[in-house]
């Protein structure tokens, strides 16, 4: 076997050979209007009228007045004696200057021909020295001069990958690190079934761990770093494990545990990390918070479970994307359906409240159900939620944005002279309890409930 980058166990029988180290881990779904397209590049076509130093003809030329004939014919004897315009710079930059060459292309290419001038522009015959000039020019790859140029207009430092890659050609800018870290067998079989599996099943890879003593077991994509503090802690060297990290670090540890099945080993490292970990739980919908949805339900925490699930829940403006985590799909679902029948049951309460006061249900007498009736309708309508009703998975809605935004409806203000407000006949602010839509909708609570990690034990 090659030697190890590293090593846990100098006699461990094991190479995990790991491939495509750091791939990205968890990423949030690109945002569709950040898409670049032409239309967010016009740099692209803004300057297409040069090309090696020759300019293309007008796409739309000049109409002429209409000529006699025998002025037609005496502008096309001038125009065959006058070189175009590419022709002319092939001969001002012809190292040879044959000016015989030069006419009798000329002669082949008139000038009055558009089309023939781009078509020459484009082509560049590899007999032309000038358009081999041109060449050289454009590519600054070939020609020294044209490099001391570019490092004149480009001073800063150039990055490796891109190094790499213009001396190189077209290679991957990117070249993804492979490790082969060493450890021992039977440590990799006492803390994970994977691993026991993979060196005793009767596998591939089994077979030659009997066979040679030895077996290298390829892993793919793990964060290094991830893998390395899992390995240490499975084979018990606790003075090389952190006592503090990341919320990403821990995530990443326990994504790679759960692939082998080995979170028992780790039980007694968690509630430190925990506690020691800086960042707090986010109090809007974020990849941290799916970070820490994830850490809560892998690691057994019922409280912090409870608190993401609930904002993710109440906060949350469409279907709640878990980033690829190996969440189980229980608790995905049970967090779309519990967000989409709040979203569901509060919109219905609007409604309800709103035909209330049309069949007089609700309000004290015909002024207050006119009043109340028609300021509900106009603000639900302002916001889209009467016609058409919103419907599932309620897409750029949120349960808390709707229940702030029914809290904060403006109540109409009139006065009366109802005899249960006003003893003396004067006139009164209209005060009954259904006035106020703060009242009305006292009983909604701006945030959902999380959920309880006890439903989703196994």
């Amino acid at each position: 076997m090659s030697s190890p980058t590293y090593i846990i166990d100098p006699d461990g029988e094991v190479i995990i050979i790991l491939r495509n180290a750091n791939s990205p881990f968890a990423q949030l779904a690109p945002n569709p209007s950040t898409r670049r397209d032409s239309n967010n590049l016009p740099w692209l076509f803004s300057n297409t009228k040069s090309f090696r130093g020759v300019t293309e003809a007008p796409e739309s030329p000049v109409e002429e007045p209409e000529l006699s004939a025998k002025e037609k014919r005496k502008k096309r004897k001038e125009k065959k004696r006058k070189p175009c315009a590419l022709l002319t710079a092939l001969k001002s930059t012809s190292p040879n200057g044959d000016p015989a060459t030069a006419d009798a292309a000329a002669e082949e290419y008139p000038a009055d021909v558009p089309a023939a001038e781009e078509a020459a522009a484009e082509e560049y015959p590899a007999d032309v020295p000038a358009a081999e000039e041109a060449a050289a020019e454009e590519y600054p790859a070939d020609v020294p001069a044209a490099e001391e140029a570019a490092a004149e207009e480009y001073p800063a430092a150039v990055p490796a990958a891109e190094e790499a890659a213009v001396q190189g050609g077209f290679t991957e800018l990117a070249v993804r690190s492979c490790f082969r870290i060493q450890v021992s067998a039977k440590h990799l079989m006492l803390a994970s079934p994977v691993f026991k599996k993979i060196l005793t099943g009767g596998w591939k890879e089994s077979i030659t761990y009997f066979q040679q003593g030895s077996i290298e077991i390829t892993a793919e994509s793990w964060d290094i770093e991830a893998l390395m503090i899992l390995l240490r802690v499975i084979h018990g060297k606790y003075h090389h494990v952190p006592r503090k990290l990341t919320l990403e670090m821990l995530a990443k540890i326990g994504v790679i545990a759960d692939y082998y099945d080995c979170k028992e080993t780790m039980y007694f490292l968690t509630d430190m990390w925990i506690l020691n970990m800086e960042e707090n739980i986010p109090t809007e919908p974020s990849r941290d918070l799916m970070l820490w949805l994830w850490i809560a339900w892998f690691f057994e925490l019922p409280s912090q479970f409870k608190l993401s699930t609930s904002i993710a829940m109440s906060q949350s403006e469409g279907w709640i994307d878990m980033l690829g985590l190996p969440i189980p799909d229980n608790i995905i679902d049970s967090m779309n359906k519990y967000r989409e029948r709040a979203i569901n049951n509060l919109i219905v309460v609007l409604h309800e409240t709103r035909n209330a006061f049309l069949h007089g249900a609700r309000g004290c007498c015909f002024e207050c159900r006119s009043i109340m009736y028609g300021a509900l309708t106009l603000q639900m309508q302002s916001v889209k939620l009467l016609s058409p009703k919103p419907e599932a998975p309620f897409p750029d809605l949120s349960y808390n944005y709707l229940v702030r935004m029914a809290m904060a409806f403006t109540s109409p203000a009139w006065h009366d002279r109802c005899s249960s407000y006003s003893r003396y006949g004067s006139n009164y602010q209209h005060r009954c309890s259904d006035a106020s839509f703060a009242s009305i909708f006292d009983m909604l609570k701006d945030s959902l409930e999380g959920l309880e990690l006890i439903r989703f034990a196994s």
